[in-house]
C-alpha cells in the first residue's frame, strides 16, 4: 500500500509559535487565506498548526489551554484542513513536545533543571521545557495525543523537539537514573569515565523511550497515520541525545536545518541512510538566513538551490514561514514559492527511480558526537559549547563534513552510511571513517571483515582499539603534546603530490594520535613538530586571549622561533600516515583528520588517498568547477540512470554553470541520454564502457537521464 508521504514531495509549514498576551494576537487569522496562499504556493502536504512551542493549543482543548484568539473560533484549524483534503492534499499536524511554556508555567513540578537546580527560564529564557521522563507529563502528552486525533483529521503527525535542549537533572530524570544505578548522576563530563558512557547511553535510551510513547499513542488511534519527530539534532553534539533512536520511532525522518547548501549536501545523504522509508524530508526557512529574520526572504536562486538540492537525493523539500502575531501571512512569499515548485514539480516523477549511487562511504558514528580530548569538564562549563582549543566540540562531524565536501568538490561519488545501518558498507569499494570515537566492537568487526573480503579502508584520527591492533598491529598511546602537528611525506608516497615535501610538511592545528612502536605496514607520512610546543592560541592583540587561554612565560615551550607562526624544525620517525594491506583489501591511517583542515592542498591530498584506495575506478566522474556537485542514482530493474548536477555557490543571484562534462561508467551503450523533465535527447558518445555527456549551460541545476534498452 502506498503511504501519502511517498509521492508528495511540495511542503511547507506556517510556523505559529504566538502567544495570547495581546488581544491582536492570532486576531485576524484567516484559514481561507491561509489555503489560497497554499494553493498558490503549489503545495501538495502542508503542516500545519495545531499547537506550538509556547504551549497553546488551536483546538477546543480539555487538557491544555486554548489560544485566546480561538475561543469561540475553535474550529478555524478544523476549518483549514477540511479546505486541503478537499482539494486533494495530504496534511500533517504539527504538534510540539518538551518544549511547551503553558505547561511549564502551570505545573513546575515538569520542568526540566540543570545542573544547578534552574530550569530554562532562570536566565530569561523564552523557552519552557518540559522533561520527557517526567510521569505526569508523560500522561499530559498522551491526553493531548488522543484530544487532537478526536477532534483533526490528517495523514500524519509531526512531533517536534524529541530531544535533550539541555542535561537534566531533575527529581524525575535523578529517580529514573536511580531504578538501576546507586551512584548520583555524574556531573563531569569524561569520556573515559564508564559511568559517564552510561549515562550519555541513558540519555539516548530515554529519548527513545519517550518518541516511541508518542508514536505508539498516535498509532492506537489513527494506525494509519504517518510519524515524523524532529531529527535535526541526528547532526548536532552529544548533549542532544540523538543517535538513531529517533529514525526507530519515525516513518521517515527529516528536520530543519540552517547551515546553508553544503551542509544540506550533507544531511542530504546522512538522512538518506538514515530513514526507514524514502523520501526523507529536508526543512529549511524561506527567511534568511534563518527564521530570526522575520522579513527577510531569500532570493528565488537560493530557494532553486536549495528545493533542487533536495530533489537531486530524491528527498522531499518543506519550505518554512512564519505567521505575523496579528495572525497575517506575506502572500509575496507564497507567489515565490509557487514559482520555485512550479518549476521542481515537473522532476517529481523521476524522484523514486533508482537508489543512490557511490563507491565511497563516509562512515557517520552516531554515537561518536563528542571530543575525546575534552575530558575533566563540568557539564554546565560553557567551554563544551564551542572550540577548545583542540578542534571543537564535535570533532568525528567536523571531518565528516571536511570528507564530504572535498569529495563533492573533487567529483568522487559518495554517500553518508551510519553506525546503525552498517552493513551497507560491503556495497562500496572505500569506506571513510572520520576521527570516530565511541564506536563499538561490533563496528569495528564489521569493519575489519569489510576489509578482509576486498574492501579499502581510510581511518583518520581516533578509532576503535581492534582497528589499530588488527590492521596495524599496534595500539594508540594518547595524544601529542601541543596544538600543532606536521606531516612530512616519506620517500615510500607520492601521495602529497608536490604540495608538501618533508622540508615544508603538511601543517594540521591539532594534535595528533601517537601510536606505539612496533606498528606494521609503511609509513607514507611521520610526524613533525615545531621548535617549541605552541601555546593555546597567540595573538598580537591582549584582548584576543581568554583567560583559559594564558600560557605562562617560566614555561620552557615559552619561546618561539618566529613570532607570527610556528615553523617545524623537530622530524621523527613517528607515523603520521600508515598503509597496509589486510586480507583482499587495504587501508590507511592519518594521525591527524586532514579531511577536516579546510585547505586546498589538504583537500587535493585526502582526494589522492581515496583515488589510490578505488584505483581510480568510480562509477561517474566530471570535468566542471569545484562548486558544481553530481549525485547519482541507479535503477538498474528499469535500465536508467539518473545524474545530478548542482551549483553549490552561496551566492544570492547564482550565475548559469558552463562547460561541464560528465563521465557516466555503463557496461552498454545507452539507447538515449536526454535532459530531464523535458526528455529531450541530447548528444552523448560512448567509449571504453564510459559515456560521456556534455552540458554546454544549465541554470544552478540539472538532471540527465541515460536509458538502455
Amino acid at each position: 500500500m502506498t503511504k501519502w508521504y511517498q509521492n508528495q514531495f511540495r511542503r511547507t509549514l506556517l510556523d505559529m509559535h504566538i502567544e495570547d498576551w495581546d488581544n491582536r494576537f492570532m486576531e485576524q487569522f484567516d484559514p481561507e487565506e491561509y489555503f489560497s496562499l497554499l494553493k498558490k504556493a503549489q503545495i501538495t502536504a502542508p503542516m500545519i498548526y495545531i499547537q506550538s512551542h509556547v504551549g497553546l493549543c488551536y483546538w477546543p482543548t480539555k487538557t491544555g489551554v486554548i489560544h485566546k484568539a480561538f475561543i469561540g473560533k475553535e474550529d478555524k484549524i478544523k476549518r483549514l484542513i477540511d479546505l486541503c483534503h478537499e482539494d486533494g492534499m495530504d496534511v500533517i499536524i504539527y504538534y510540539s513536545i518538551i518544549f511547551n511554556n503553558r505547561e511549564f508555567e502551570r505545573h513546575p513540578e515538569w520542568r526540566m533543571l540543570d545542573a544547578y537546580g534552574h530550569d530554562s527560564r532562570f536566565h530569561g529564557g523564552r523557552y519552557g521545557l518540559c522533561c520527557p521522563n517526567n510521569e505526569e507529563y508523560r500522561e499530559f502528552v498522551k491526553a493531548q495525543i488522543k484530544e487532537f486525533c478526536d477532534y483533526f483529521e490528517f495523514e500524519g503527525v509531526f512531533f517536534d523537539m524529541t530531544f535533550w535542549p539541555e542535561v537534566c537533572y531533575c527529581d524525575s530524570c535523578k529517580k529514573k537514573w536511580a531504578q538501576s544505578h546507586d551512584e548520583p548522576m555524574p556531573e563531569i563530563v569524561d569520556w573515559t569515565d564508564e559511568r559517564w558512557l552510561e549515562f550519555d547511553r541513558k540519555r539516548h535510551e530515554w529519548i527513545y523511550e519517550f518518541g516511541k510513547m508518542c508514536t505508539d499513542e498516535l498509532h492506537k488511534y489513527r494506525p494509519d497515520a504517518s510519524v515524523e519527530h524532529q531529527y535535526g539534532n541526528s547532526i548536532a553534539f552529544w548533549r542532544f541525545g540523538n543517535n538513531e533512536n529517533v529514525s526507530q520511532v519515525s516513518d521517515y525522518i527529516g528536520t530543519d536545518l540552517y547551515g546553508g547548501i553544503r551542509q544540506q549536501s550533507l544531511a542530504c545523504k546522512a538522512w538518506y541512510n538514515l530513514t526507514q522509508n524514502q523520501p526523507f524530508q529536508y526543512m529549511t526557512s524561506r527567511c534568511y538566513p534563518k527564521l530570526e529574520e522575520h522579513t527577510s526572504t531569500k532570493s528565488k536562486d537560493q530557494l532553486r538551490q536549495c528545493a533542487a538540492m533536495t530533489y537531486l537525493h530524491h528527498g522531499a523539500s518543506l519550505l518554512i514561514d512564519a505567521i505575523d502575531p496579528v495572525g497575517t501571512i506575506d502572500e509575496r512569499v507564497y507567489d515565490l514559492i509557487g514559482e520555485v515548485y512550479g518549476e521542481t514539480k515537473a522532476y517529481e516523477p523521476y524522484l523514486t527511480t533508482g537508489t543512490q549511487a557511490y563507491d565511497v562511504s563516509l562512515y557517520f558514528n552516531l554515537n561518536g558526537k563528542y571530543d575525546y580530548r575534552a575530558n575533566g569538564i563540568h557539564v554546565m562549563d560553557h567551554r563544551l559549547d564551542r572550540d577548545t582549543g583542540s578542534a571543537g566540540t564535535m570533532p568525528h562531524y567536523d571531518a565528516l563534513k571536511g570528507a564530504s565536501d572535498i569529495l563533492a568538490a573533487e567529483h568522487v561519488p559518495y554517500g553518508i552510511i551510519n553506525n546503525w545501518k552498517r552493513d551497507e558498507m560491503f556495497r562500496h569499494k572505500v569506506l571513510v571513517v572520520p576521527d570516530a570515537p565511541g564506536m563499538s566492537k561490533e563496528e569495528a568487526d564489521t569493519i575489519l571483515k569489510y576489509v578482509k573480503e576486498g574492501g579499502n579502508l581510510y581511518i583518520s584520527g581516533c578509532c576503535r582499539e581492534e582497528l589499530m591492533k588488527e590492521l596495524f598491529g599496534t595500539r594508540e598511546a594518547g595524544y601529542t603534546d601541543g596544538r600543532m602537528t606536521y606531516l612530512a611525506p616519506t620517500e615510500n608516497s607520492d601521495i602529497m603530490d608536490g604540495y608538501f615535501t618533508y622540508l615544508y610538511p603538511l601543517v594540521m592545528f591539532e594534535p595528533a594520535v601517537r601510536v606505539e612502536k612496533g606498528w606494521k605496514g609503511t609509513a607514507l607520512a611521520t610526524l613533525t613538530f615545531p621548535y617549541t610546543k605552541p601555546g593555546a592560541r597567540w595573538s598580537m592583540f591582549p584582548t584576543d586571549i581568554h583567560e583559559e587561554e594564558y600560557v605562562d612565560k617560566d614555561d620552557p615551550a615559552y619561546p618561539f622561533a618566529t613570532i607570527h607562526a610556528n615553523p617545524p624544525g623537530i622530524w621523527t620517525e613517528e607515523p603520521g600516515i600508515l598503509y597496509t594491506e589486510y586480507g583482499q583489501g587495504k587501508a590507511v591511517w592519518s594521525a591527524v583528520p586532514i579531511e577536516r583542515a579546510e585547505r586546498y592542498q589538504h583537500s587535493a591530498i585526502f582526494a589522492n588517498i581515496i583515488r589510490m584506495l578505488a584505483e581510480d575506478e568510480f562509477c561517474f566522474g566530471a570535468e566542471a568547477s569545484e562548486s558544481v556537485e553530481c549525485v547519482m542514482f541507479d535503477a538498474p530493474e528499469e535500465k536508467k540512470k539518473l545524474i545530478g548536477v548542482i551549483e553549490t555557490r552561496d551566492l544570492y543571484r547564482i550565475p548559469d554553470t558552463y562547460d561541464t562534462t560528465l563521465y557516466v561508467k555503463a557496461e552498454q551503450e545507452p539507447k538515449r541520454v536526454c535532459l530531464l523533465p523535458e526528455e529531450k535527447e541530447i548528444p552523448y558518445s560512448y567509449e571504453n564502457g564510459t559515456v560521456c555527456v556534455s552540458l554546454e549551460k544549465f541554470s544552478i541545476f540539472a538532471i540527465l537521464m541515460l536509458e538502455w534498452e
